[in-house]
């Protein structure tokens, strides 16, 4: 096979498959690699050159590779979930070290990581943390799988020569079908509902999450990111925050996702959409069926634990990104702007009616 073939590990998430489009779009040989089957473009389309494997399985991961001697550069994106911050660290640790294992056991010659990391970094899910958080922070007290996974990453590029670079997405807007760990579907998925029962939308989250300072990342922001971390010089050996270049408040946001929607804004009501959403599954199927959706159960489309975690955060969330920017990266968006966009993809998608 011939050399110069990008392998985008965790395609089917929501950084994974803006990745998988950004670079298709700008004419890179990409391989995909997940648990589930090939990874959709828009348009219908499907990525040809998809392995299927488990990457928690080791061996099997190596046995796919076996053969193969195109692969030059990696963007992990990976994740998997368990129940506590320290349980998700020897699973997500494992999955990257097989496929690094993997690539660097096979005949291609690896030039270049990207590795996805995020706001956890900096102690954001523990509450209020240093803010703007830069790079050059101290790391916080574990466990938090991102240093695990970063310095296995040093360590291995420093032994096999090759290079990397750590990207920080945070709270990132997207698209993704079948991977319910994503924001906006879950704030479309929710107003949907609301909406289905003619109920005015109201914030679910905590009176001090409604007023702090947030941030967030659109998945085309990232999936420009990593294009340009593979190419450029000044992202070699670097890491990096990412984010949309602004920041936002609930309590401003929230009337323009109500307008997209067509409904009214009524004052907050804090409330668990874990405990909420428990006894909808019928009622969204019902919505899937009146709206010919895509027809997909209401769990495949949030992950409502996740989404209640960003509605009580109450921290301001700041992320310094003057690094990346003075590297030469200075894609940026408004967020009010991108996630009316994104919602309106969802809908084109068939994801939202």
């Amino acid at each position: 096979m011939s050399a110069g073939k990008t392998l985008v590990v965790g395609a089917h998430g929501v950084i994974g498959s803006a990745v998988v489009r950004t670079l298709t779009d700008e004419g890179r040989d990409v391989v995909t690699v997940a648990r589930r089957g090939p990874v959709e473009l828009p348009g219908g389309t499907t990525v040809a050159d998809h392995i299927q494997v488990d990457l928690l399985d080791g061996a099997a991961t190596s046995a796919a590779f076996a053969g193969r001697a195109d692969i030059d550069t990696i963007v992990y994106t990976a994740y998997t979930e368990r129940e506590s911050m320290a349980a998700t660290v020897a699973p997500n640790l494992a999955m990257l070290r097989h496929v690094l294992a993997a690539v660097g056991g096979s005949p291609s010659t690896l030039r270049h990581v990207v590795l996805i990391g995020g706001g956890k970094s900096y102690g954001e899910h523990l509450g209020y943390y240093k803010t703007p958080a830069k790079e050059t922070d101290p790391r916080h007290l574990g466990p938090i799988f991102y240093n695990d996974q970063e310095d296995l990453l040093f360590a291995d590029a420093q032994q096999h020569g090759y290079t990397w670079t750590v990207l920080r997405p945070d709270a990132v807007l997207g698209v993704s079908i079948g991977s319910p760990m994503n924001m906006l579907t879950g704030v479309g998925v929710y107003a949907t509902l609301c909406r289905h029962q003619r109920l005015p939308l109201r914030f679910p989250g905590t009176p001090k999450a409604w007023t702090a300072l947030h941030q967030a990342t659109d998945s085309a922001v990232v999936g420009a990111a990593v294009h340009w971390a593979l190419e450029a010089e000044t992202a070699r050996g670097e890491t990096f925050n990412v984010t949309n270049g602004d920041n936002f408040r609930w309590q401003h946001l929230w009337p323009d996702i109500a307008g997209f929607f067509g409904m009214d804004v009524a004052p907050i009501q804090p409330m668990t959409l874990a405990e909420q959403m428990a006894d909808k599954s019928a009622l969204w199927d019902d919505v899937v069926a009146r709206h010919q959706l895509r027809p997909l159960p209401l769990s495949a489309v949030a992950a409502w634990p996740f989404v209640d975690g960003w509605f009580a955060m109450e921290s301001d969330m700041v992320q310094s990104t003057i690094k990346i920017r003075r590297a030469g990266f200075t894609a940026c968006i408004d967020t009010h702007e991108s996630f009316v966009a994104n919602l309106e993809q969802l809908q084109r998608l068939r994801l939202i009616p």
